[in-house]
């Protein structure tokens, strides 16, 4: 029972100083405010009456205590040796700097400081850094830090358990870890440094996250440091590396952005994990000179030099399902690594081969440049040529010739030149073969056949590693014909004419004996096209004796062919005809009207023919000639005149015809001879 008593005393003494410890550590932790520009140097430290330095600030403060520094330009090197948080107001102007030569524009010594939201100048007489850490869980943020000259912008010296985020660095050397421990780095940006954005040596379990690492020498220069997480940063146009780890080992480089550098990442640690990063523009996308390293799910493209590179000191790397686009040359190997991880490979956009089983790996392995070979490749596998099509004769034809020609359009979606292969489809005989058909053109081949025949046929098309069938085809020749006795062709003739002179062909005496005479093609001779038709007509435009062929054709399809000739002499010159109708005409209806042409004439020669037009639907021929009209009316008489020569002329009169006055005739006589005699009993009644 004492026991207890006395444990319960213990407990409640243990409690109850821990409780002050909280009281008089909270009411210890206070606000202290410093302004450059405060006139008066007996400052208390308050928001209303601020000191004038920072670093008098930080002599007077307590452990725990925030600085809260007004904007303006102090003119000062700080030396933190107390945990403290010390916090620019107006980050943008809130600057320190010093002009005097100094080692360290801030030195931080002291555990759990904060250091945020200043602007950081160290110019040409700060000889080491602007920010110098000895101490451990330091916090650097929200910073802008601007370095010139041959000094880096922030130095952890043995420094564990810092975070560094937030911050700009331009120029200096960069940021400098040595012999550090569980640091973390964070959505910094850091550009323009001459020796690496980020330089660790002897470090272990850096966190680099969320890092923006542009125009440096290095973006990442690590040095016999191991177990660094390495991600989601941006990492551009660097002058050497992206990232060079050297020595040390089970580093991972996850999800990061890497582009426009001499080399991505220069891997000479072992036991590495290279994961889901875009390589991209580089100069070689990545190299390995370690061992036991894990590359996978990386996009490696547009390298000017080499997408990955394998060393000759690298060994036992596994590279595998990864994606490599548009290098100048994928992969090197020159050491001794698997490209693949025994079931999935890597993706290369040059991979020109199939896939037959469509299990998504290439059926043959992919060999790098130096030896290195991916058994499991991936790739865009060469697809097998298209289904022919536009099969000729079409599919059900009949009444097909006996000597079909057979013919299909094939084509190719990745290659240029392909194989045909006609075959029976009864018996897989093979017809014929055609090589290198142009893809999108057509193969065809013709055989003979009998009469009346179903024939069916299918075409397979390869393009030497791969191959599509058509379906299959079917057509009937013609049936047998009867007997039949062939066309009789005559061209009429022989002909003779003029250049340019209209001459008129005849094929009608042309006969079939036991059928009719289904088509007629005339060659002229003079290289001319080919009229279709019975009767034709021709211009010949050069003097000269031609042969005309006339192919006449038969209802059965029999054809016979006859020639004739054809003699064409140079054109003459000829006056035309002159024609003379005479009239106008005078008639009765039924009256013969004599017409004469006789003042039509011919100036260079005789008129040979004379063709009248009665305008009544009648003709009549001859120099003079006689015509009765059957009606009164005015009509237009037309003569035409044709000379020796074959030239022509036209003349038009008129005839005007009425109708005849008739005299009293037996019938009137009747009429007055019958009045009389009823006259006559008339009166003898009265």
């Amino acid at each position: 029972m004492v026991v207890k008593r006395t444990f319960d005393a213990v407990l409640l003494l243990f409690l109850l100083s821990v409780v002050l410890t909280f009281v008089v550590v909270a009411v210890g932790a206070r606000d202290i405010y410093v302004d450059g520009s405060y006139p008066y140097s007996t400052g208390d430290g308050s928001v209303d009456h601020p000191y004038q330095t920072i670093q008098h600030a930080i002599d007077v403060a307590e452990e725990g205590d925030t600085i809260y520094v007004f904007s303006g330009t102090y003119n000062e090197s700080l030396t933190i040796d107390k945990k403290l948080t010390l916090q620019g107001l107006d980050k943008g102007n809130t600057t320190i700097w010093r002009n005097a030569k100094h080692r360290y524009t801030i030195e931080i010594s002291a555990d759990f400081v904060t250091l945020e939201d200043f602007n950081i100048k160290a110019g040409s007489g700060c000889r080491v850094a602007a920010v110098y850490v000895t101490s451990d869980v330091v916090t650097i943020q929200g910073n802008t830090i601007n370095v010139t000259g041959d000094t880096w912008g922030v130095y952890l010296d043995s420094s564990d358990g810092d975070t560094i985020g937030s911050n700009t660095v331009v120029g200096g050397k960069g940021v400098y870890v040595y012999s550090s421990v569980n640091d973390a780095f964070t959505n910094n940006e850091i550009s323009n440094a001459t020796d690496a954005a980020f330089r660790f040596y002897g470090s272990e379990n850096a966190i680099i996250y969320g890092n923006l690492l542009l125009n440096n020498r290095f973006g990442i220069y690590a040095q016999s440091c191991s177990s660094f997480n390495i991600t989601n940063n941006t990492i551009r146009d660097n002058h050497l590396d992206g990232i060079d780890l050297y020595l040390g080992g089970n580093n991972i480089v996850f999800k990061n952005t890497i582009t426009g550098n001499a080399n991505g990442v220069d891997m000479k640690s072992d036991d590495g994990v290279v994961w889901n990063n875009t390589f991209d523009d580089n100069g070689i996308g990545l190299i390995l000179a370690g061992l036991g390293c894990k590359v996978y799910g990386n996009i490696l493209e547009d390298s000017t030099s080499y997408g990955v590179y394998a060393d000759s000191g690298s060994s036992g790397n596994i590279i595998y399902d990864n994606r490599f686009l548009r290098n100048n040359l994928h992969a090197l190997e020159k050491g001794n690594n698997q490209w693949d991880n025994g079931v999935v490979g890597n993706y290369w956009d040059n991979y020109d081969d199939v896939d037959r089983n469509l299990d998504g790996i290439g059926d043959y392995p992919y060999h790098i440049s130096g030896g290195g070979v991916d058994h499991y490749p991936t790739g865009n596998f060469l697809k097998p040529p298209d289904k022919p099509t536009d099969p000729s004769p079409k599919d059900g034809a009949s009444n097909v010739g006996l000597t079909p020609t057979l013919q299909v359009k094939v084509s190719d979606p990745d290659s240029d030149s392909l194989t045909v292969y006609f075959y029976r489809a009864d018996d897989d005989s093979l017809i014929a073969e055609r090589h290198g058909v142009p893809s999108g053109g057509t193969a065809s081949c013709s055989f003979h056949m009998a009469y009346n025949t179903v024939m069916a046929w299918y075409v397979v098309v390869n393009d030497s590693k791969l191959e599509a069938t058509s379906d299959i085809w079917v057509f009937t020749t013609v049936p047998i014909p009867p007997s039949n006795n062939k066309p009789v062709a005559d061209p009429g003739g022989p002909y003779s004419g003029e250049v340019n002179e209209v001459i008129q062909f005849d094929g009608t005496k042309s006969h079939d004996p036991d059928g009719s005479i289904a088509f007629y093609r005339w060659n002229f001779g003079d290289g001319s096209g080919e009229i279709l038709a019975d009767k034709t007509t021709h211009v010949y435009s050069e003097t000269g004796t031609y042969t005309v062929t006339l192919t006449v054709i038969d209802n059965d399809g029999t054809s016979d062919t006859a020639v004739t000739s054809a003699v064409i002499g140079e054109a003459s010159t000829n006056k035309p005809p002159v024609a003379d109708a005479g009239g106008p005409y005078e008639a009765k209806v039924g009256e013969q009207v004599l017409f004469d042409a006789s003042y039509s004439y011919d100036p260079d020669g005789s008129i040979v023919s004379y063709v009248w037009d009665f305008g009544d639907g009648e003709t009549g021929e001859g120099q003079t000639v006689q015509h009765a009209y059957s009606k009164p009316d005015t009509y237009i008489v037309k003569l035409t005149v044709t000379d020796d020569a074959g030239g022509t002329d036209s003349s038009s009169t008129y005839v005007v015809v009425t109708e005849e006055k008739k005299t009293p005739g037996f019938e009137f006589l009747s009429v007055v001879l019958a009045v009389m005699v009823c006259f006559a009993v008339l009166r003898r009644r009265g």
